[in-house]
Order: C-alpha cells, then sequence, then structure tokens
C-alpha cells in the first residue's frame, strides 16, 4: 500500500533525522557558551593585569618635596621635616649669640610643595647647601626718630621709651625730692609771685619734647642695634648751631664765651670783625654753640593761697579837725586760691601766667574817717603815720656807713596819706629820690614823701592831715618797694619815729 520509497510511520529512517537536528542545536548551544567563557575569563585576565600594574607602579614611587624660597626653587627633599629642623638650629645659634633680641628670618618664608613623579632627584644636602647662602637674619628693634630723622636704634619699645625719660628726668621732680635742677625751678617759680603766698596746696610739673619724637618698630640685620647709653649720648652731645647774640650793657668778650660755654678763640675766630676783644652794646655777635637733639620743655602748674589785700574807704567827716583820722572798723585780708603756670625750656625759664583763681575768703575792707576841717596851710603840729598798719624796714640814722635821714616804710597798703595839714612845695623828680612830694606844715616843719611809683597832688595844693596823696613805689635810689618818709624841722631832719603818733 505504500508506495515505492516510502517509510512507514515509525521506521528507522525517520528517528536519525530528528536525532541530527537535536545534535545540531546542542553543538551551537555549547559554541555559544564556550565563546562566553572565554570572553569572561580574556576580561578576568586584563583586570587583573590592570590592577597588579598599579599596585607594582604605587609600590617603586618615593615620596618628594620641592622646597621654594622666595618663589624660587631650592631643590627637592624626602622630608620637610629636615629643612625645618635645620632652620630651627639656625635660630638656637643666633639666639645665643643674641640673647637679648628677638630674631626673625627670610626662611619665614619657606614653604613645601609634594610632588609623587616617579623617579624623582632626590638631594637633602645640596638642599641646605643652597639655603645657607640664601639665609638672612634680622632683628625685631627700636628706631628713634627725631623730626623725621634717625637717631639710632635699640633693641626694644621699651628700651626706647625708658632712654627718652632719662632724658627728661633732671628737669621733673624726682620721688625723693633729690632732684636739685627742679628744686632750683620751684624756688625761682615761688620767688616770682608778686603776692605773698600763705601756703602752697599743690605743685604738678610735666614735661614734653619740643620736637616731633617718635619710636617705631623696625627690622634690623645684625650689628644695627645699639646700646641705650650710646644712642643717649648721641642726642644730648648733639650738635653745632648757629645763633646770634646781641651785645648787652656790661659785656664782654670773656664773659660772652663763658655764658655760652665756647673757648674764647672760637668766639674771636666767628667774629673776625672785632679787634682787640673791643664790643659795643647793640652789636651782634655770631655764636655756635652745642645743642642737644632734644629739648625738654617743661610746665609746672602751682597752686597756692595768696593774702587778698583789705583796701581802705575814706569818708570824709566835716565835723573833724583837718588831719584827724578815726578808724570806723578794722578791715581783715581775704584769702584766694591761684593756680600759675610756669614753663622752662631746657631749664630756662621762659614764662609764667596764670590761669586760674578761685577766692576762698572774701577781704573785709578798712574804714576811716578823715577829717576836713581845717585852716589852710596850718599845719597841727601832730604827725600821723604816712602808711596804714606800715612796718619800719630801716630806722633813722647811719645805715651802711652813710647817714640815712628819713625812715622806710612798707604795708601791703600802698597808698601814702599826708601826715599832716599844709600846703604842696614840691610834686616830681628829685635825684635820689624818685617821685617826691614836700609839704610845708607852715609852723616850721617839712615832711618829705620819696620813691613814689604815683603822685596825686600838684604843687601850691593845699592838703589835709591824712588825705591820699601818692601810691608807694620803687623809683630812685631803691632797693624796693617802699616810703621813704622824713620830718624837717627849721631846714633839719629829724627822726620821724620821735613824731609820729
Amino acid at each position: 500500500m505504500w508506495g515505492c520509497g516510502a517509510h512507514p510511520p515509525g521506521s528507522a529512517k525517520n528517528v536519525n533525522f530528528r536525532e541530527v537536528e537535536t545534535l545540531k542545536n546542542s553543538t551551537r548551544l555549547w559554541k555559544r557558551t564556550l565563546g562566553t567563557i572565554q570572553w569572561v575569563t580574556a576580561f578576568a585576565v586584563i583586570v587583573t593585569v590592570v590592577l597588579s600594574g598599579r599596585w607594582f607602579i604605587k609600590a617603586q614611587t618615593i615620596p618628594r618635596y620641592d622646597v621654594f624660597l622666595d618663589e624660587q626653587l631650592m631643590g627637592t627633599v624626602s622630608d620637610p621635616d629636615v629643612v625645618k629642623r635645620w632652620k630651627n638650629e639656625r635660630y638656637e645659634e643666633m639666639e645665643r649669640q643674641q640673647p637679648n633680641l628677638r630674631v626673625t628670618s627670610n626662611m619665614e618664608r619657606l614653604h613645601f610643595v609634594g610632588n609623587e613623579t616617579f623617579h624623582g632627584v632626590i638631594d637633602n644636602e645640596a638642599v641646605i647647601a643652597a639655603l645657607k647662602d640664601r639665609i638672612v637674619f634680622y632683628f625685631f628693634a627700636a628706631e628713634i626718630r627725631i623730626d623725621g630723622k634717625s637717631v639710632g636704634v635699640v633693641k626694644d619699645i621699651a628700651a626706647a621709651a625708658e632712654l627718652l625719660e632719662q632724658i627728661k628726668a633732671p628737669f621733673l621732680p624726682s620721688p625723693d625730692g633729690k632732684n636739685k635742677r627742679v628744686r632750683a625751678l620751684s624756688a625761682e617759680f615761688v620767688g616770682s609771685s608778686p603776692d605773698s603766698a600763705v601756703a602752697a596746696a599743690e605743685a604738678r610739673t610735666t614735661g614734653t619734647f619740643v620736637q616731633d619724637v617718635s619710636i617705631n618698630e623696625t627690622l634690623v640685620k645684625p650689628g644695627k642695634v645699639e646700646a641705650s647709653d650710646v644712642v643717649k649720648e648721641r642726642i644730648l652731645s648733639g650738635a653745632y648751631e648757629a645763633q646770634t647774640y646781641t651785645v648787652e650793657r656790661g659785656d664782654c668778650l670773656s664773659l660772652i664765651a663763658q655764658k655760652f660755654a665756647i673757648p674764647l678763640e672760637t668766639l674771636r675766630a666767628n667774629n673776625p670783625e672785632i679787634k682787640r676783644d673791643l664790643i659795643r652794646v647793640g652789636q651782634k655777635l655770631a655764636i655756635t654753640v652745642k645743642q642737644p637733639l632734644l629739648t625738654v620743655k617743661t610746665t609746672e602748674l602751682r597752686t597756692e593761697q595768696r593774702k587778698v589785700p583789705s583796701g581802705v574807704v575814706y569818708e570824709k567827716d566835716d565835723s573833724l579837725r583837718a588831719g584827724v583820722i578815726q578808724i570806723v572798723s578794722q578791715g581783715k585780708p581775704g584769702l584766694k586760691k591761684v593756680t600759675v603756670q610756669s614753663i622752662h625750656v631746657n631749664g630756662r625759664f621762659t614764662e609764667q601766667s596764670t590761669v586760674g583763681e578761685e577766692l576762698l575768703e572774701a577781704p573785709v575792707q578798712t574804714v576811716v574817717k578823715q577829717g576836713t576841717k581845717v585852716i589852710a596851710g596850718a599845719g597841727s603840729g601832730k604827725f600821723a603815720m604816712p602808711v596804714l598798719r606800715g612796718e619800719v624796714t630801716s630806722q633813722f640814722g647811719l645805715r651802711w656807713g652813710k647817714s640815712h635821714n628819713g625812715t622806710d616804710f612798707v604795708s601791703e597798703q600802698r597808698g601814702i596819706m599826708a601826715s599832716d595839714s599844709g600846703k604842696v612845695v614840691y610834686a616830681g623828680w628829685k635825684s635820689g629820690y624818685g617821685n617826691c612830694i614836700v609839704i610845708d606844715h607852715g609852723n616850721g616843719y617839712e615832711t618829705l614823701y620819696g620813691h613814689l611809683s604815683k603822685i596825686e597832688v600838684k604843687k601850691d595844693e593845699f592838703v589835709t592831715k591824712g588825705e591820699k596823696i601818692g601810691v608807694m613805689g620803687s623809683t630812685g635810689n631803691s632797693t624796693g618797694v617802699h616810703l621813704h618818709f622824713e620830718i624837717i624841722k627849721n631846714g633839719s631832719q629829724q627822726n620821724p619815729m620821735k613824731y609820729l603818733s
């Protein structure tokens, strides 16, 4: 039933065909799996090689550091600590040489840059040798400048400040009171007071420099720092300065040379026009003197308590005979606090001024009644004190080997009164007496009043006893403010103290 060449189902021919197809599929699958395995294996090998190479390279790299000073490459070292240790040793060496100075150097500008270049060249000793040639040490110091010009360098600001205070010291009070120069200045200051000082309440002195002085911290090379005493001596020694001096009465060339502490020959050489040392008043001389580089100006503020004069109030009374004076009420001096400023330059007094006053106790005026009932030109023959509360400073008689024809009085009340009524016969300048008044009392007596600072009456004027006629002064041949008073009887000087009541 089957045709020729046909195979019935289930025959051997059909089974072989299917097996072949299955085998082909298995072969293809195996090839595909084998390719994947080969690719994975190759990738693993590559990764292993790369990682092994990187480890090898890292294992063979040597650390290195480039050393720079002022941005210039000095070389390469294995470790920055090599340079840092050397740097510290150099600092310690310099500090041993200069233990009192603070040191620094250009090594503070060292810096290091890490470099991992393969197979680098490292030479620690070469870097140290290069740094030795470039190292520069400096010291912190203080420079003193006067008017912008440097006069010296000392170790630090504290030393410079102390040096300047030492220059001021001779002109300032010392705590122990042993400064003779200051005591002399204070005595001069007190002695110049116009009023009587009751007590000095307070005195304070400050000192400044006339010049512009500055202290600046600076860096200097070794050998430029000086000892404080050296700089101080340079400032005090100063420099020669040209000055002009005007010849005064009583001067001579040797005295001028002594005054300015210069050799006489130097003074002559500076003034070649002088012949045989002859100079004249008003002549200008060239003086070359050595002046310190610094001028110390001291200002002293002194507070004192001073008396305030009481003053006198005169009340005319026509019921009293001329020449009669009655004190109605006695006055009392007041008290004030005065602050005076005194300025000295290098110890020489230059000026003084009152900068403040405070009244502590007001003065009480003396009230005096003055009689005005008189017969013109007739004196009473009884003489009153010509000053109120007068004190005798020089008696009538022999004085200094010469005759003193009157009595000298001083008083805080400067007003001068007629000792008795009479007529003014002289009012003006009299040789030796200065400003002088002579009163004729019309009874053989005359009184004379000398050295007045002011005359308040005129010749031929009638005055009454106790009337104010002038003001005490120091004109004529006088050694100070006072009244020279004479009583003259029939042309002969008498001892006034025998007549005054």
